[in-house]
């Protein structure tokens, strides 16, 4: 072996040297690229809950926004409902018998059928203990303490929401 080919200890420590920095630098750049890994899976993880979420969210409110919508709707037919009420309970008894007067009130029966199919529901009132957040009593007279004797305009409720609260009078103890 010639002197220029010849490999001494030094040059052999150098090249294991380099040879174990070599593996050094790829055993943390796998390192590094496992907890880059992690930390992108943990983001999408995130990401994908955060996602979720905001779906869950927005379908909440948009169901809210439909029921208060139909809310602000059913509050501006409520008074020509009740309207309708009247003019079924005081039809004269001369024209009751009458095939116009008897469509009348089928069309009355199945607009309250259908309200109910939508959740609205009329909230009970004579004979029932009075409740503020259900009626608004608007005068006393003889009867049973805070017992509604009397029905004046009649509460509505959509999916157990009060849109209307019943004006009744309430007996007042004598």
């Amino acid at each position: 072996m010639t002197d220029e080919n010849k490999v001494t200890d030094d040059d052999l420590k150098n090249m294991v040297e380099e040879a174990e920095a070599k593996a050094d630098t790829n055993e943390a750049n796998e390192a590094n690229e496992a907890n880059k890994i992690e930390e992108l899976t943990n983001a999408l993880a995130r990401a994908m809950a955060d996602l979720q979420n905001f779906k869950r969210r927005t379908e909440d409110e948009q169901g809210r926004f439909v029921k208060f919508a139909n809310a602000e709707m059913l509050k501006e037919l409520l008074p020509i409902i009740d309207n309708f009420d009247r003019s079924t309970t005081h039809l004269p008894d001369e024209i009751k018998d009458n095939d116009w007067a008897k469509g009348v009130v089928q069309i009355h029966d199945e607009l309250m059928k259908t309200l109910q199919k939508i959740g609205v529901e009329r909230v009970k009132s004579i004979g029932e203990k009075l409740d503020p957040n259900l009626h608004e009593g608007l005068m006393t007279g003889p009867g049973e303490k805070d017992i509604i004797i009397e029905e004046f305009e009649p509460g509505y409720i959509l999916n157990g929401s009060v849109i209307k609260a019943a004006k009744v009078k309430v007996g007042d103890g004598s």
